[in-house]
């Protein structure tokens, strides 16, 4: 299986970034083909500039991340819940690579979803605590899953962690986390 690992923190020293390195080394590489993204390292910009009113200049990031995905079978997700969605660098990234003819088309009220029959696994934390969310609806999770089904995308794993930051955060906590995501990656 060919399987694209997105580090979607702006910070390379995060516990995110820690849960991203945990599951990449423990990735079968004899079973499955692996690539990564880190988007804290890519320089692209962001802003879908015109909307979609007309096309921005060519980036090869961009490009790039729409050729990993395009060759992508599975797609794994890192990434903090801030403000109750994904950081701005992982949401402008959305933005400019899944464009309409790229990863969807809309023809009036008939959309043709490109990444049909692609999986994904979406692995974040969040300061508050993880009943919040749900009690909130988990509208952090629609989001994020909403943008990939209108692609095609099927989430069929979630992992969290709450209460990262702060009074309620336990070291013990985040290594049982570390090792959990370690396993995951065994797991596909």
């Amino acid at each position: 299986m060919n399987v694209l690992v997105i580090n979607g923190h702006p910070d390379k020293e995060s516990f995110v970034s820690a849960l991203f390195q945990k599951y990449i080394e423990n990735v079968d590489k004899n079973k499955h083909k692996i690539n990564i993204l880190e988007l804290s390292t890519m320089k692209f910009d962001p802003v879908l500039r015109f909307g979609y009113r007309k096309r921005m200049e060519p980036d090869k990031e961009i490009e790039y991340s729409q050729e990993l995905i395009k060759w992508a079978n599975h797609i794994v997700f890192f990434y903090p819940i801030w403000f109750e969605t994904v950081p701005s660098l992982l949401k402008g990234w959305f933005e400019r690579v899944l464009t309409p003819g790229v990863a969807y088309n809309i023809d009036g009220i008939k959309i043709t979803k490109y990444f049909k029959g692609k999986s994904a696994h979406l692995i974040f934390t969040s300061l508050g605590p993880i009943f919040w969310q749900i009690l909130n609806g988990d509208l952090e999770l629609k989001i994020v899953k909403r943008i990939l089904s209108f692609c095609g995308i099927k989430v069929n794993k979630v992992d969290r962690l709450g209460n990262v930051v702060g009074k309620y955060e336990k070291l013990e906590k985040r290594n049982k986390f570390l090792e959990l995501i370690g396993k995951r990656a065994k797991e596909i």
